[in-house]
């Protein structure tokens, strides 16, 4: 697809539209064939048309935030195709959490908070924000730790879509809950009735454990979830994984409402994947792997995972890096929806990719619509870190149309560690994390061009039922075009008894992940 002409790029409503009116009126392409959306430049490669007044160059930016140090930790996405980066950034004394948000074409948005960045400190001693969501109604929300009197909770704030606290959230626009002996957040999901759930590591008494709290949306903690495990209170869940500690650092939700946590655990020499899949209420779900854990050790050293994602088919991702006996390399572990390893992916549902031999380390995964798995983390060149991503086909094996060896290293910056990743849905990937610029590290990104990618099964049999229905699948993209989400998509609609996707959670997952809709929760 040639780049979008500026009537449609200066204007996310028209382009909005004209990707609903295209994904309803295009059935037979959806028919015949996967429908290709080819964007400009080889995959892979940096994207000449974005940010292209960049110090760095074109396809790359950096921006110091705060007065020091800035860290980016998260990125997100808004519909309209702005870009959110959120981390922690030095107020000269500690850090706060930040936020820079930048237009569609990688310039500082200064709509939000009037300079396109917003320092916010929510502790008295220093804050990290490590996660980032957007809500339907476009207020950001953020999530990590924050140090009070030397001691770590879970802190959380709200934003207005204008970069602005929203006081109607606690009060404050603030939260932070005490949990455990020591609590860091490292991430945050958002469920579709509005409450938000929050997860990292807590130290208890020896070890840390998983632990995850969940708030109603007034941003008090929730009772119906959890009180679950030692030391816990309604709203908090503790769950201990392995012999030597626990630590969790990132989670999803299930279209069933089930949720997914997943990081490293010690066994007492090193550390393995490891995972926890909850129930609605916050208890184990002992369907997945007999308990509600599963641990997964690739290597005889550290094999630790910061990366999650779920398949539209149930299958679960879990990405990080694993010692391969000098340094690291990228490694993935593939779940079957019951929680043992899937075979059927690689021979044994592990897979290690080495990208460069001084050592490469995946912090962040994105799944592509047609099945291909994106792995984004740092690697060792020489005295330097640089961005480094890797592409893998659904089978596992490396994708050569990336970049011609499935493996791309960009250096961003002198020195440079990605932390965040994001798929557009014209197929180009967002990279962002810390880089040093001049003297200090800033909020960095760097957007490389996809390349084309068919969408992998978007069909008009929306709801699943093996058959194309005026009274179901016409209907429900009919509200879609007219921009309806929520509930009001299927109000009022009778689904067959063989329909696989009869709520608005699964429709909207079966559009974004198979259609490339960019749709709200």
């Amino acid at each position: 697809m040639k780049k979008q002409s500026t009537a449609t790029e200066g204007d996310p409503l028209m382009k909005n539209s004209l990707r609903r009116a295209t994904i309803i009126l295009s059935f037979t392409c959806a028919l015949v064939t996967p429908c290709a959306h080819g964007i400009v430049g080889q995959p892979g490669t940096l994207d000449p048309f974005w940010a292209t007044g960049s110090p760095l160059g074109p396809g790359k930016v950096i921006t110091p935030v705060g007065s020091g140090v800035d860290r980016a930790n998260a990125m997100t996405l808004q519909p309209d195709g702005k870009v959110i980066v959120a981390g922690v950034c030095s107020n000269g004394t500690n850090g706060d959490f930040c936020v820079a948000r930048y237009q569609a074409n990688g310039t500082l948005d200064t709509s939000w908070n009037g300079t396109g960045k917003v320092n916010t400190p929510i502790g008295s001693d220093g804050d990290s924000a490590n996660a980032l969501t957007l809500q339907p109604d476009g207020k950001v929300l953020l999530a990590g730790w924050c140090e009070n009197g030397g001691g770590f909770a879970f802190c959380a704030a709200r934003f207005l879509p204008n970069g602005t606290l929203d006081t109607a959230w606690n009060g404050t626009g603030k939260v932070i809950t005490p949990i455990g002996i020591q609590g860091l957040a490292s991430a945050m999901t958002l469920q579709p009735d509005g409450k938000v759930l929050v997860g990292g590591r807590c130290f208890t008494d020896t070890n840390n454990s998983f632990c995850a709290a969940r708030y109603l949306t007034n941003g008090t903690l929730d009772p119906s979830w959890g009180g679950t495990g030692t030391g816990a209170t309604p709203g908090i869940v503790f769950t201990a994984i392995g012999s030597g500690g626990s630590n969790a650092y990132t989670m999803t939700l299930q279209p069933d409402d089930k949720v997914l946590v997943a990081g490293y655990c010690g066994n007492g020499a090193n550390y393995d994947f490891c995972a926890a899949r909850y129930l609605a209420n916050g208890t184990l779900d002992t369907t997945w792997n007999g308990t509600g854990k599963v641990i997964t050790s690739f290597s005889d050293g550290n094999d630790e995972a910061y990366a999650l994602t779920l398949q539209p088919d149930g299958r679960v991702l879990v990405a990080g890096y694993c010692y391969n006996g000098i340094n690291s390399d990228f490694c993935a572990a593939r779940y079957l929806a019951n929680g043992t390893l899937d075979t059927s992916w690689n021979g044994t549902g592990k897979v290690i990719t080495p990208v460069n031999s001084g050592g490469s380390y995946a912090r962040a995964m994105t799944l592509q619509p047609d099945g291909k798995v994106l792995l984004a983390g740092n690697c060792i060149t020489g005295a330097n870190s640089d961005f480094c991503v890797a592409r893998l086909l659904p089978n596992g094996t490396l994708d050569t149309t990336w970049n011609g060896t499935g493996k791309v290293i960009t250096p961003v910056g002198s020195e440079s560690l990605p932390t965040a990743m994001t798929l557009q849905t014209d197929g180009k990937l967002l990279v962002a994390g810390r880089c040093i610029g001049d003297t200090n590290e800033d909020f960095c990104v760097a957007r490389y061009d996809g390349g084309p990618f068919g969408y992998q099964n978007c069909k008009p049999d929306l709801d699943g039922d093996g058959s194309f229905l005026a009274t179901t699948d016409v209907l429900i993209y009919a509200r879609v075009a007219l921009g309806l989400t929520g509930s009001a998509v299927v109000n009022g609609i009778t689904f067959p008894p063989t329909a696989t996707r009869n709520t608005w959670p699964l429709i909207r997952d079966y559009l974004v992940t198979q259609c490339g809709m960019s749709l709200v929760p």
